[in-house]
């Protein structure tokens, strides 16, 4: 009986396209945490954060040039069915302008603005390469994922995430032995840069130069609105490590940087989780069929439970084994980091729902509000309580992320889709569980022994509710 019910979930189509796009993220994923601990002996503390407040840069204008319109592809597509390559060719030509005018604009008022980059001017210029490139991969990828070509999709990232760490270890450690920082940045934008062109380029041939009005405005009225969402969210993912380099020093933010890219890591199972559960997710609220949502939604906490404890467990090791001893100060922190993802991953209930129903401007607000209150946090109290704060500061603003989307959906749209009863209770329970296992961070044995208690007893929930779910649940 219960094989059967695997069995209906396995052959789910869903499930399938799920699956493979999960082992997509973790090729590229696993090639990016195998590149940390050989980076992070290699570069001193200086230079491993020079590279994060460059990568961090990165992440900001990958937006800001691409105008976040990859989120506009998969639905422009369907909406535009009779000229798909002409919409999405419009589409890449208004960012190509909206690109030149920004580059042009920070490159000819550099002098005001090189204290905010804290980068000289040819890096910034790279990193606007870089990130323009960056969009161009995110605007293919969301066109294969939307269409389920995700085994084009695999082969492009994966192989662009390869190239980026071979020609970047070959770049420090054979022509730029005296130049770690541009060695590093240089090998890991000449591949993306070029998997870019070649992008850019398919899309123009393919939509012979359209550039229409009616596009564009698609266009703007789609993607604009969740600039200021994406941007808060890069926010607080990443103003820690820039702050922390102006106001302690570059080896202080590198320490930073090394725990919470470790910590972020099993980001990658909420990235997978979500790719299988979002079109399952927006198939139910087609249909209204809400109870069964409800359900499953419980379930699907749970399961990310089930990775979470395991992770918080061993968290202080992983610092050790892969970075440098100069980098094991971060072990202090780096547990608070994990749950700042359980708690990012929690959120993600909330905001699915507002995406569904197309509450951009309510999506973007409640994140701008939790990237305020972390960098005021960080700007009150970093500088006196070093950089062990930014882990403080990163679970406060995650938690009120939480809460603020919590707040939006079931207050302001009035939509009562999710248990805040069970998902706060489970909140509680991994917030506890964290602070136990900080408490014990010198005995590895005693976390796991912990993390090994809590971790059946979700398997145990989690079994007793599926068993109590219909067995169809997935179709």
């Amino acid at each position: 009986m219960i094989f059967n019910r695997f069995n209906k979930i396995f052959q789910n189509r869903i499930f399938k396209v799920g699956s493979m796009s999960l082992l997509a993220t973790i090729l590229t994923r696993a090639i990016n945490l195998i590149s940390v601990p050989v980076f992070s002996r290699i570069l001193n503390t200086s230079e491993y954060g020079r590279v994060e407040v460059f990568m961090t840069h990165v992440s900001i204008f990958t937006i800001v040039l691409g105008l976040d319109f990859h989120g506009t592809v998969g639905k422009g597509r369907l909406d535009h069915s009779d000229d798909e390559d002409g919409f999405l060719c419009s589409g890449i030509l208004l960012t190509s302008i909206a690109a030149a005018i920004i580059v042009a604009v920070i490159n000819i008022f550099f002098g005001y603005l090189q204290g905010i980059f804290r980068l000289e001017r040819w890096l910034v210029n790279i990193m606007l390469l870089y990130s323009y490139a960056i969009f161009l991969m995110s605007y293919r990828s969301a066109d294969y994922n939307f269409f389920y070509e995700y085994k084009k999709n695999m082969r492009m990232t994966v192989t662009v995430a390869v190239l980026n760490f071979v020609l970047s270890l070959v770049f420090v450690k054979v022509f730029f032995d005296n130049a770690h920082v541009l060695g590093r940045v240089l090998g890991a934008t000449i591949p993306t840069a070029i998997c870019g062109a070649i992008v850019y380029i398919g899309y123009i041939r393919r939509g012979y130069m359209t550039f229409k009005h009616s596009y564009n405005s698609y266009f703007w009225k789609f993607g604009v609105p969740l600039i200021p969402h994406n941007l808060s969210h890069i926010v607080l993912s990443s103003s820690d490590k820039v702050m922390i380099d102006g106001m302690i020093s570059s080896a202080a933010s590198g320490i930073y940087s090394l725990s919470y890219t470790l910590g972020m890591m099993i980001q990658v199972v909420s990235e997978a989780l979500n790719q299988v559960f979002l079109p399952w997710l927006y198939r139910k609220l087609q249909v209204e069929e809400h109870q069964q949502v409800r359900k499953v939604q419980k379930m699907y906490l749970l399961v990310y439970c089930l990775a979470v404890f395991p992770v918080l467990s061993v968290s202080p090791e992983i610092v050790k084994v892969i970075g440098d001893r100069d980098y094991w100060d971060g072990t202090n922190i780096i547990l608070w980091i994990v749950f700042a993802t359980f708690l990012n991953f929690t959120y993600t209930l909330y905001v699915n729902i507002e995406f569904f129903y197309r509450k951009t401007a309510l999506i973007s607000l409640g994140t701008f509000m939790a990237a305020i209150i972390n960098v005021s946090l960080n700007i009150l109290f970093l500088k006196e309580y070093g950089y062990y704060f930014a882990a403080v500061s990163t679970v406060i603003s995650y938690g009120a992320l939480l809460l603020f989307h919590a707040i939006i959906v079931n207050y302001a749209l009035k939509i009562k889709l999710v248990d805040g009863l069970f998902l706060f209770s489970v909140v509680l329970l991994v917030f506890g569980v964290t602070g136990l296992l900080q408490l014990f961070l010198d005995s590895i044995i005693i976390r796991i022994f912990i993390g090994m208690i809590f971790e059946c007893i979700s398997a145990v929930v989690l079994f007793i509710m599926y068993k109590r779910t219909d067995s169809n649940f997935l179709t």
